[in-house]
């Protein structure tokens, strides 16, 4: 059976594509998103747009609660070049007619890289509550604005994975996989098959003892589903 680990509001592609190819799957997710409100600082950052030569996005929930408020003030600052982490957020800024462009490896890595190589001097980031990766991967001058919460599930029903000889476990973010650590025991860790987003990811499920852990070619719904289709 292949685990889909993604929250309600960002799972329904990865479920679509494992129906597509008729696997036993279940969804099952581990993280929820909560919107949050930005704080009076983050907001008077907007309303100053001019001031950043460059805007980053590092998830489609960043786009989806971050994305309204520099929309119209954007309109006015159209030359400031927007980055999005991955093709999913890509697609996600589109909605709100942002065009953007995405580093060559879609992780905080790639961002940094990006903004090296183009000497942008001070940028806004759109993310979640927690401090973005890219702050310590950056020297340049970053302001954020968190405008949403990644937390636990309430409820995850383990009875629905119960009895299945093989789990391939789909795993996007670090919280995931802690989130998951808490919820297995120590023996069914060792027997699991986790399919990573990341090296990062990869590095810290061998750490606390996965066996068996993949590392997707990319971060994408379809290289994930393809990397659990491989092991099936």
């Amino acid at each position: 059976m292949i685990v889909n680990t993604r929250p309600v509001d960002l799972g329904q592609k990865t479920n679509l594509l494992l129906q597509k190819y008729k696997c036993n799957f279940v969804h099952l997710p581990l993280t929820k998103i909560l919107k949050i409100k930005p704080a009076a600082q983050a907001i008077q950052n907007i309303n100053n747009l001019s001031n950043y030569d460059l805007l980053i996005f590092t998830s489609q929930s960043a786009v989806t609660y971050g994305a309204k408020y520099c929309q119209k003030t954007f309109q006015h600052n159209a030359k400031i070049p927007i980055l999005a982490i991955g093709l999913a957020t890509q697609e996600s800024l589109k909605k709100f007619d942002l065009p953007s462009k995405t580093p060559s490896t879609f992780d905080s890595e790639g961002l940094a890289e990006v903004i090296k190589q183009k000497g942008y001097k001070k940028c806004m980031i759109f993310c979640g509550e927690k401090k973005p990766r890219i702050l310590s991967l950056s020297d340049i001058e970053i302001d954020t604005f968190p405008c949403y919460a990644s937390q636990e599930e309430d409820k995850i029903d383990l009875l629905k994975i119960q009895g299945q000889d093989k789990l391939v476990f789909l795993i996007y973010t670090q919280q995931t996989l802690e989130v998951l650590m808490r919820q297995l025991s120590v023996n069914t860790i060792q027997k699991i098959i986790l399919i990573v987003a990341s090296k990062r990811i990869k590095e810290l499920a061998i750490k606390h003892g996965f066996k068996k852990c993949i590392l997707a070619d990319s971060p994408h719904d379809e290289e994930m589903v393809e990397a659990a289709l491989a092991v099936y």
